[in-house]
């Protein structure tokens, strides 16, 4: 699945929506007429179509973090299934306003029973755009966003 989708194309397409301010992820009309439009998101989280609600991304930031050396992030996916022949293979999480793009790639199998991740990343102080993308093995990738506040910087 990666294999197929370069780095530039992901840069490309997400800083196509770094505008973005709403919890899902949003794409411009252009790029979801592609074939090839990478990444699959839910349109409207308040009503998601079955699929959508599967892979319905759950992202939990501090609203204000005080201080960026250690900013709480959890995602999750609580209703997809992990079965032998579909689960969630990789749960990744970028924040591209910062110096360090890559905040954490996450992998799981059957076995963890689900998608799901605490973890702390280090932030540049300001506003924030966390994007977290997962790969489901029948369904492809599933990206949201979330916003915070950063007051200090990690350094």
């Amino acid at each position: 699945m990666f294999r197929d989708f370069s780095r530039r194309k992901f840069l490309k397409l997400t800083a196509i929506t770094l505008g973005a301010s709403t919890g899902g992820f949003v794409l411009p009309q252009f790029a979801l007429a592609q074939d090839d439009a990478p990444f699959n998101y839910v349109q409207d989280p308040e009503n998601p179509t079955d699929l959508e609600a599967e892979h319905l991304i759950n992202i939990r930031l501090p609203i204000i973090a005080e201080d960026g050396a250690n900013v709480p992030i959890v995602a999750s996916l609580e209703n997809h299934p992990m079965e032998e022949d579909h689960y969630i293979k990789t749960i990744r999480i970028y924040s591209f306003t910062d110096p360090v793009v890559s905040k954490g790639r996450f992998t799981f199998s059957p076995a963890n029973g689900m998608a799901y991740i605490s973890t702390q990343a280090r932030m540049d102080g300001g506003d924030a755009n966390v994007f977290v993308v997962a790969e489901c093995t029948k369904h492809g990738l599933w990206a949201a966003n979330a916003t915070l506040k950063v007051s200090l910087g990690g350094c």
